[in-house]
């Protein structure tokens, strides 16, 4: 098979001539903002002409979307999330309403510049600082930031705009046009632009723009706009404000290429805040009701054990793991774009419950050794095509991890800065301390019954929807017993920790991982037996672990005082295994539904029209996250929230095509076989 073009991941910086406390693009030859006030001007043109003021006034309000072109120095969403917080403490909105800003880049500023730009704006450092102190490296892709404080969620596309939002899902409730003028920028402002705003938006959708050129006025009808010039800012005469009002025959279109047998209707099935049931309290259950409780859905967790993240997500510490790929494929974006988010997240949620680095986590980077040959052409390969910038990747010689982390190495590696390790039940305990989270310990759920539109489970309920996040334990029930999982044996162990390996305080990888001491103790992992079912220790698995340790690290093992074949405590635990090694992710389908619906692609009639995928309302998924979990629960959870609430998804739609709950059904009706025959790798 042919592989896809290799695509450098480093986007570049805006270049940026500041003349007089006024940035000017030297890509575009024009200013960032009005040199009479920038902050006036966002009020005038997208705030009042999208009728903020009016809409935010809603006691009743839990969320809003706001989509922008051309981020640029921040102003926009600076001074947006300034006035969303003003409103909340005047009383006009909910304190937990939540409000998701996503805004597409193609020339990010470099952080240098962007703190150049916020000094101009003292009024607003409130918000300013908490971006700052986020602000994503120049990735190209989706970079999703959170600001506790006041709710916010800012969803930074690092791209072209045509070609970030070509693959973005979702519903956008007002739309702030900026960028550079169509005569300095004309490749932005395309007729594919605004079939994309016109796909993202429905009846209460708004529109405004500094501009009121022609080519913009007529984009936004054709897109179902109506359209009106208005007065503009400052020396601007007029600008553009309007409505999402479609003709009768301007149909919504599925974007080109796309299946409808893994799409979803965001419109028809986006759920107001309410209640909802998610059945486990490890990392995929607790991620997943921390990210609704944050947008105000009460949360009932129900949890088998005794207490939360005590099966798969029982491990004293985990790392933060992404196996880097020159590929462009959706799995690689996927566990990519996974790995960046949860960097944020987990430090954010720590910090934010007043933990810091050092007893249950620490972030201060992860150390990928070139442990044998595949891998050390691998790292040469993404250091020689600029795969990261130096400030997530750094390549390391052996002298280096020396004297920088204190760990005598015979070979070099790469430093995965922002990445580290954690201790996953105390993070689960900081997820499901929030307020608007129930956890029920001892729940053994064996039914889900449908009620009326909404869902009970055993004895609990209703609620207005259900996510199953118990690893393979979600294949017990009646409407998910066709998923295809399997549990896979894992053994770690414990090494207990010497005067000379505490010293050192960075998580290595390599064909194993070693992290540093918690409790007096090191873990190291881990095996992989997808074929043993045996839930007691094995030392032979033991000595495997300390046999790959020995044999990467001999100068660490020696400090270990690494026994040669002596008996050993750890913990064995199992992994839930797709087929493809991707998580399931999304809402869940009716399996008999789909057979029916989509027998025809048995036959070959891949090209006739089909209606969308039938799933069971308000049910949806997150598992299968293999040994991954630490990385991809967090994004899966945003994942789940944006498909809950309507939102504009964190991934793009060939990422929610590749993890859809469907797709092993869609397989097996291609292939004419029974629905739950899908064969696992070796």
């Amino acid at each position: 098979m042919k592989q896809p073009p290799n695509r450098s991941r480093i986007v570049e910086n805006a270049q940026i001539d500041w003349q007089q406390s006024t940035p000017i693009s030297e890509q575009f030859e024009d200013v960032y903002f009005s040199r009479d006030c920038g902050p006036d001007e966002t009020q005038h043109v997208f705030i009042h002409h999208n009728r903020l003021e009016q809409r935010w006034r809603d006691d009743s309000l839990s969320g809003f979307t706001i989509a922008e072109t051309g981020f640029g120095t921040g102003l926009n969403f600076l001074c947006t999330a300034d006035y969303w917080q003003q409103q909340k403490h005047a009383g006009h909105l909910p304190m937990n309403a939540h409000l998701h800003f996503v805004s597409v880049e193609k020339y990010p500023l470099a952080l240098a510049d962007m703190r150049i730009a916020s000094r101009q704006w003292p009024q607003l450092v409130s918000v300013t600082e908490p971006l700052l102190e986020q602000y994503p490296a120049p990735v190209r892709g989706v970079h999703r930031l959170y600001f506790a404080g006041p709710n916010i969620t800012l969803t930074l596309i690092f791209d072209d705009a045509i070609a970030g939002f070509s693959g973005l899902d979702g519903l956008v409730d007002a739309w702030f046009l900026d960028g550079f003028a169509p005569a300095k920028n004309p490749d932005m402002w395309q007729p594919a632009l605004f079939e994309h705003i016109g796909r993202l938006s429905y009846a209460p959708t708004t529109v405004a723009t500094f501009t009121a050129a022609g080519v913009v006025k007529r984009g936004l009808r054709d897109a179902g706009f109506k359209v009106e010039k208005v007065a503009g800012f400052g020396r601007k005469r007029e600008m553009l404000r309007g409505d999402y009002l479609p003709a009768p025959t301007q149909q919504r279109q599925l974007p080109p290429g796309d299946k409808p047998w893994f799409h979803f209707d965001y419109q028809a099935q986006r759920k107001a805040t309410g209640s909802v049931a998610v059945i486990g309290a490890g990392m995929a259950g607790a991620t997943a009701a921390n990210s609704l409780a944050r947008r105000g859905w009460q949360v009932t967790v129900l949890e088998q054990e005794p207490r939360a993240a005590s099966q798969g997500s029982g491990n004293p510490t985990g790392i933060t793991f992404t196996k880097l790929s020159l590929h462009d494929t959706p799995q690689n974006r996927f566990y990519q774009w996974a790995y960046l988010y949860a960097c944020r997240y987990i430090q954010s949620t720590f910090l934010a419950a007043g933990i810091e680095p050092g007893v249950d986590w620490n972030l201060n980077g992860l150390l990928r050794l070139a442990f044998d040959a595949k891998e050390a052409r691998e790292q040469a390969a993404l250091l020689a095509e600029s795969y990261w910038p130096p400030s997530l990747l750094e390549n390391l010689s052996p002298a280096q991890i020396q004297e920088r982390l204190g760990i005598e190495s015979p070979i070099g590696g790469l430093m995965l800065h922002g990445g580290g390790w954690l201790h996953p039940a105390a993070w689960c305990d900081v997820l499901l301390s929030h307020p608007k989270i129930e956890l029920l310990t001892s729940q053994c759920v064996t039914h889900l019954t449908p009620t009326a539109g909404r869902w009970r489970v055993n004895q609990h309920g209703p609620f207005d929807a259900v996510i199953l996040a118990n690893a393979f334990g979600s294949a017990r029930f009646q409407q998910s017993s066709h998923l295809p999982l399997k549990p896979v044996r894992g053994q770690i162990s414990y090494l207990p920790a010497t005067a000379a390996s505490l010293e050192w305080q960075h998580a290595v990888n390599y064909h194993g991982y070693v992290n540093p001491a918690r409790a007096g103790f090191h873990c190291v992992g881990a095996t992989f037996d997808p074929r043993s079912e045996a839930s007691t220790e094995r030392q032979e698995d033991h000595q495997w672990n300390c046999d790959q340790l020995r044999s990467t690290l001999p100068a660490l093992a020696e400090a270990l005082g690494l026994p040669h074949g002596g008996p050993l405590q750890g913990r064995v635990g199992f992994r839930c295994q797709t087929p493809d090694y991707l998580p399931i992710i999304g809402p869940l389908p009716d399996a008999e539904a789909y057979r029916q619906q989509f027998d025809d692609l048995g036959k070959g009639f891949l090209k006739r029209e089909f209606p969308f995928g039938p799933c069971h309302d308000g049910l949806f998924i997150t598992c299968g996250h293999g040994s991954r979990g630490i990385t991809s629960t967090c994004f899966a959870a945003e994942i789940l929230a944006s498909y809950l609430s309507g939102e504009p998804q964190p991934a793009d739609r060939e990422i929610l095509f590749a993890i859809h709950p469907a797709r092993f059904l869609i397989r097996n009706i291609m292939r004419r076989t029974s629905l739950k025959t899908t064969e696992f790798k070796s």
